[in-house]
């Protein structure tokens, strides 16, 4: 289904956001989003309105619409629920997946990344495909919550330290999960979701 002009709009935006073209603490206002993009203001404010429910944005009635700032501890707390969410999936993958449904996770490694999208990056499909694997949609919807901040804060905080997503333990965890070792696979999230075993 092709994307409606709305959705082309809140990518854009959200992307502008996530790699950091649009700073914290900025302020977008309705009319701005409406006049920049040819669109209307019911349109833009749908479009805000998405952005503020994926945590990029803040709302102030009749103020606008404040890009949120992700910090280190958030980001961190972040990583923390997001390895307890993904935890759960990883249970459930080894108890109701196949050898073939798991090694489509092997596919996602070799597929290069098309564009500035960031759920379009190796990791992101990697592990809202572990997230789709579990078979529950409230995983993956909470999965897909937990990629836009945390991929922004990696992506704005790189020179300062930020998350390091290109030391992955993408191989070894499908090869836990195909060894249907709980906790081979579970050590190599959390060692690539970069926690300590005190922050699980």
């Amino acid at each position: 289904m092709k994307p409606t002009l709305a959705d082309t709009v809140y990518e854009k935006l959200r992307d502008a956001i996530v790699n950091g073209e649009m700073a914290s603490g900025e302020i977008l206002l309705e009319q701005g989003i409406a006049q920049s993009y040819g669109i209307s203001k019911v349109t833009a404010r749908e479009i805000l309105q998405r952005l503020c429910s994926g945590k990029y944005l803040v709302s102030y009635p009749r103020k606008g619409y404040l890009i949120n700032e992700i910090t280190a501890y958030q980001a961190k707390q972040l990583q923390r629920v997001r390895y307890q969410v993904e935890a759960f999936a990883i249970r459930e993958i080894i108890k109701h997946c196949t050898d073939a449904e798991i090694a489509t996770l092997r596919e996602i490694l070799n597929i290069e990344k098309t564009g500035s999208d960031p759920y379009d990056t190796i990791n992101s499909r990697f592990h809202l495909r572990v997230a789709k694997l579990s078979g529950s949609p409230y995983i993956f919807d909470s999965m897909y919550g937990f990629m836009g901040p945390i991929c922004r804060y990696a992506i704005t905080n790189a020179s300062q330290g930020g998350f390091n997503i290109e030391d992955s333990r993408h191989p070894a965890i499908v090869q836990a999960l195909l060894n249907r070792d709980v906790t081979d696979a579970l050590e190599n999230l959390r060692i690539d979701l970069q926690l300590t075993p005190e922050e699980i």
